[in-house]
C-alpha cells in the first residue's frame, strides 16, 4: 500500500550558455508553478550550467538569474504521466535577443513594483554624480538645495545595503554626497515598511544597495566630475570588484569637495500674553562653506561552501568642514556685529560581518549580521562679539565634542511554504553611547559642559505572507523593548525611559486583470527622537540665536494607512493617511538678553492627508518620464510656552517631473522640475518654490564611458522662507544658497568575464541567491 500511495514523479532537465555557447556554471534556477508563479523549488545549476527537478505533474516554467545577464524565463512546459522533458540549451547575452525559448534583456527595467515597495534599477543612471543629485530623479523622490529628503511627501530613513544609517542630517547628507551613483545597483523606495524593519520612523525607507560583481574576473569603474556656481566643486573616485574561485573583493573610493555661501536674515518679534508686540530684532547672516568628503569602502565575500557566504565589510569615512561667516544683530536699541570662524573634522567609521546560508533548494535562509559604527564629530569655533555702539569686543572660543558608538545584532530567517506561502522572522539587538562635551572659553571665563546618552533597543518579528495569482498579503507584528538613559553632568537634566511597543503592518495586493491592481498598507511606527535633539547642549548660530537640543523630548507615535491603485504597473493614484501621537515640532523660545533658543518639542498630536498621482513609464523607445503631484494637508495641536497652538493647516500642491528623451543610440537630455507650493507644516508656514534642472549626457567607446552635464536650478528660482509661530515669539526666516551652478560628469566601466569556468567549483555560488526572499 505505502508503494502504490507513492506519486511517480517526472523530470525537467537543461542547462545555460552565454551568447558564445560558453557554459555559465551557478547560475539560480527557479521552479515555478504556472498557475500562480509561486516557487516549487530552486536550486542551482553545477559547474557545466546543468540542472534538473524531479516534479509532480502539472504546469510549469523556468526563472533563470544571472547577474549581468538579466532575468530568463522558459515557455510553459507540461508535465505528464511522470515523463521526462529537456529544455536544452537556454542562451542568454548582454544584448537584448529574441530566442525560440526565452526573452532575454540584460537591462533590468528602470522601475519594478513589489508588494510593499519599488524597486529602482540605476542602469548608469548619474554618470558618476553623487548619489544624492541622483535622488531627485527616483519616483517620488524629493530633495531640496538644502538636502531635505522625501519620498511621498514623507520624511525618510535611509538604509545602506539593508541596515539602517544612524547619522545626524548633516552628516548622513555629507555621506550621501561622497558616495557615486555609478557603486548603486539599485535603490528600493519603501513607502510603508513592514514589521521586519526597524520600526524607528515615521516615515519611509529609501534602501540604496551596492553593486556587487556577479561575473568572474576584475571590473570597475571610475568617474571624475567638477562643478562651478559660485565656487568651485569636485568629485571623484574608483569603484573595482573582483571576483576569484572562492572570494568577491570590492573597493570603492569616493571623494566630493563643495564650497558654497548660505545667507540667512532672521527677523524676531516679541510679544505679550495678548498679542501685542514688546521689542524686536533683526539678524542678517553672511557666510562661506566648504564640505569635502573622502569614503572609502572596502568588502569581501567568502564563499565558504555552496550554499554559505561570509562578508565582511570595512568603511572608514572622513569629512571636514568650515564656515565663515559675520552676522549683524539690531534689536533697535543697539547693534553689534558676530564673527564666527568654524572648523570641524568627522570622522565615520563602520564594520560589519554577515553570515548567509541557504538551508535548502526551497528557499529556506537564515542570515545573521553583526555591525559597529563610530562617528566622531569635533567642532572648534573662534568667535568674536562686537558692540557697534561701544566699539567693544569680546573674542570667546568653543569646542563641541560629539561620539557616537553603535553595537548592533541581527539575525533574519527565511522558510517558504507550501502553494506560495512564506513565513519570516528574526530578532535584533542594539546599544548606542552618545557622549556630547561643550567647553566655553572668553577673558575671565571657562565653561564645561557633557550629556552622556545611552539606549539598548531589543526586537522581534514575524511576518506570514501569500503570494497568489490574484490576491497577496503580507501579516507581520513586531515588538520592540527601549531602555534609554540621559544626564547633563553639570546641571539637573537626568532622564530614564524604559518601554515595549508592539508594531503590526499589513499589507494587501489584489489584480482585479492584468492591468489593474488595488494594495492598502497599515502599519504602526515610531520615531524616536534623534541623538542631537536630546541633547541639550548648545550650538551657535549667532550671538543671539542658538539651537539646543530637549531631553524632555518623547517619540512620536504614527498610525499609517496607504491605499493604491496601479494601472498597467506605471500609473499610481494614492490615498495616505497618518495620526501621530506627541507629534515633533520645532519652537524657538526667548531667553534673557534677548538671546532666542530653538528647540524640538511635542505637539498633543497631529494629522497628514495627501492625494497622490505618480507616473513612471518609458513612453517610447526614445522618451522615459517618472512624475508625481502631492496634493497635502497637516494639521496639529499643542501647547508651547505656556500658549495654546493649534492649525487646521492648508492644502499645498507640489508637483516633480523627470523626463530623458534619446535623441540618438548615444545621446540623451533631461530636464527636471519641481514645484512645491505654500504649505503649513505645524508651526512653520513655508514660503512657495520652484526649481528646473537640466542635462544633457553621451554615450561613447560602446557604451562603457558617458560624460554627463547637468546646469541645476537654472533661474535660480529656489527660495526657502518660512514663518515660525511659537506663542510668545513670532519668527520670518529667508535663506539663500548657493544652487544655482553646472556640473560635468565623467564614468568610464572596464574590465570583462573570465571565459574559462569549466574548472569553477560550488565556492563560485551566485551570491543573489538572496534575491528569493525578496518580495
Amino acid at each position: 500500500m505505502l508503494v502504490n500511495a507513492q506519486q511517480k514523479l517526472g523530470k525537467i532537465t537543461g542547462n545555460v550558455v552565454d551568447e558564445k555557447f560558453v557554459e555559465l556554471p551557478f547560475a539560480q534556477i527557479l521552479l515555478k508553478r504556472n498557475a500562480d508563479s509561486s516557487v516549487v523549488k530552486a536550486i542551482l545549476a553545477d559547474d557545466k550550467g546543468k540542472f534538473s527537478f524531479e516534479i509532480p505533474d502539472g504546469k510549469y516554467f523556468i526563472e533563470l538569474r544571472m547577474m549581468g545577464y538579466g532575468t530568463v524565463y522558459s515557455r510553459v512546459f507540461d508535465i505528464a504521466n511522470a515523463q521526462t522533458q529537456s529544455l536544452g540549451a537556454i542562451q542568454i547575452s548582454p544584448t537584448v535577443t529574441q530566442l525560440a525559448v526565452v526573452n532575454v534583456s540584460a537591462t533590468l527595467p528602470f522601475v519594478e513594483r513589489r508588494a510593499d515597495k519599488l524597486i529602482v534599477n540605476l542602469n548608469g543612471l548619474g554618470s558618476g554624480a553623487p548619489i544624492m543629485e541622483v535622488m531627485n530623479q527616483l519616483p517620488g523622490v524629493s530633495v531640496t538645495p538644502d538636502d531635505r529628503i522625501s519620498l511621498n511627501g514623507k520624511s525618510v530613513q535611509i538604509y545602506i545595503d539593508g541596515k539602517a544609517t544612524t547619522l545626524s542630517s548633516e552628516a548622513l547628507a555629507g555621506m550621501l554626497k561622497g558616495i557615486s551613483s555609478s557603486a548603486i545597483q539599485k535603490v528600493e523606495l519603501i513607502a510603508q515598511p513592514s514589521a521586519k524593519y526597524d520600526a524607528a520612523g515615521n516615515g519611509a525607507i529609501i534602501n540604496i544597495i551596492r553593486k556587487r560583481n556577479y561575473k568572474a574576473g576584475l571590473n570597475g569603474n571610475v568617474y571624475v566630475g567638477g562643478g562651478k556656481g559660485t565656487f568651485g566643486k569636485a568629485n571623484g573616485g574608483l569603484n573595482l570588484n573582483y571576483k576569484g574561485k572562492v572570494y568577491n573583493l570590492l573597493l570603492n573610493l569616493d571623494y566630493n569637495y563643495n564650497k558654497y555661501f548660505y545667507d540667512s536674515y532672521i527677523a524676531s518679534a516679541f510679544l505679550n500674553a495678548k498679542g501685542i508686540g514688546l521689542s524686536q530684532s533683526t539678524t542678517a547672516i553672511k557666510s562661506t562653506r566648504t564640505n569635502a568628503n573622502y569614503t572609502p569602502n572596502l568588502g569581501m565575500d567568502f564563499y565558504l561552501s555552496k550554499r554559505t557566504t561570509l562578508s565582511a565589510s570595512v568603511k572608514p569615512g572622513f569629512q571636514t568642514f568650515g564656515r565663515n561667516s559675520t552676522a549683524i544683530i539690531d534689536n533697535v536699541v543697539a547693534q553689534s556685529q558676530f564673527i564666527n570662524l568654524v572648523n570641524i573634522r568627522a570622522t565615520n567609521f563602520s564594520s560589519g560581518l554577515r553570515l548567509q546560508h541557504q538551508i535548502d533548494s526551497l528557499g529556506r535562509d537564515l542570515t545573521i549580521d553583526l555591525d559597529y559604527l563610530r562617528y566622531g564629530n569635533y567642532n572648534d569655533q573662534d568667535n568674536l562679539t562686537i558692540n557697534l555702539n561701544s566699539s567693544s569686543a569680546l573674542p570667546s572660543v568653543v569646542e563641541q565634542n560629539r561620539v557616537f558608538d553603535v553595537y548592533s545584532f541581527k539575525m533574519d530567517y527565511t522558510h517558504p511554504l507550501a502553494k506560495g506561502h512564506q513565513l519570516e522572522m528574526g530578532m535584533k539587538t542594539s546599544y548606542v553611547s552618545a557622549i556630547n562635551s561643550n567647553l566655553y572659553r572668553d577673558f575671565g571665563r571657562q565653561q564645561t559642559d557633557l550629556f552622556d546618552y545611552k539606549e539598548s533597543i531589543s526586537a522581534l518579528y514575524l511576518t506570514y505572507a501569500h503570494t497568489g495569482e490574484k490576491f497577496s498579503y503580507q501579516l507581520g507584528i513586531r515588538g520592540e523593548y527601549t531602555n534609554g538613559q540621559g544626564e547633563q553632568e553639570i546641571g539637573t537634566n537626568r532622564f530614564t525611559r524604559s518601554y515595549f511597543q508592539p508594531f503590526p503592518s499589513v499589507h494587501l495586493d489584489y489584480k482585479f486583470t492584468k492591468n489593474h491592481s488595488l494594495s492598502l498598507g497599515m502599519n504602526k511606527r515610531v520615531e524616536r527622537p534623534g541623538y542631537e535633539n536630546l541633547n541639550p547642549l548648545v550650538r551657535i548660530i549667532s550671538s543671539n540665536n542658538l539651537q539646543q537640543g530637549n531631553p524632555a523630548l518623547k517619540p512620536l507615535v504614527a498610525y499609517n494607512a496607504d491605499l493604491w491603485y496601479g494601472y498597467k504597473n506605471a500609473f499610481f493614484f494614492g490615498l495616505t493617511y497618518s495620526h501621530s501621537i506627541d507629534d515633533f515640532t520645532s519652537i524657538s523660545v526667548p531667553l534673557a538678553d534677548g538671546i532666542i533658543s530653538t528647540l524640538p518639542g511635542n505637539a498633543d498630536y497631529g494629522d497628514y492627508f495627501t492625494l497622490q498621482a505618480m507616473y513612471g513609464k518609458q513612453v517610447l523607445p526614445w522618451w522615459y518620464t517618472s512624475s508625481n503631484a502631492i496634493l497635502s494637508r497637516r494639521s496639529f495641536k499643542g501647547e508651547f510656552n505656556g500658549a495654546l497652538l493649534e492649525s487646521d493647516g492648508i492644502a499645498s500642491f507640489s508637483a516633480t517631473s523627470y523626463n530623458s528623451f534619446s535623441l540618438s543610440k548615444n545621446f540623451s537630455v533631461m530636464f527636471l522640475f519641481n514645484y512645491r507650493g505654500k504649505s503649513v507644516d505645524r508651526t512653520i508656514t513655508n514660503r512657495a518654490f520652484t526649481y528646473v534642472t537640466a542635462g544633457i549626457r553621451q554615450q561613447f567607446l560602446n557604451k562603457r564611458a558617458s560624460i554627463q552635464l547637468n546646469a541645476m536650478d537654472i533661474f535660480k528660482s529656489y527660495r526657502n522662507e518660512y514663518s515660525q509661530n511659537s506663542g510668545s515669539l513670532q519668527q520670518l526666516w529667508r535663506n539663500q544658497f548657493e544652487t544655482r551652478m553646472v556640473k560635468l560628469n565623467f564614468s568610464y566601466n572596464f574590465g570583462g568575464t573570465v571565459k574559462n569556468t569549466k574548472k569553477s567549483n560550488g565556492a563560485e555560488e551566485e551570491r543573489q541567491r538572496s534575491a528569493l526572499s525578496e518580495n
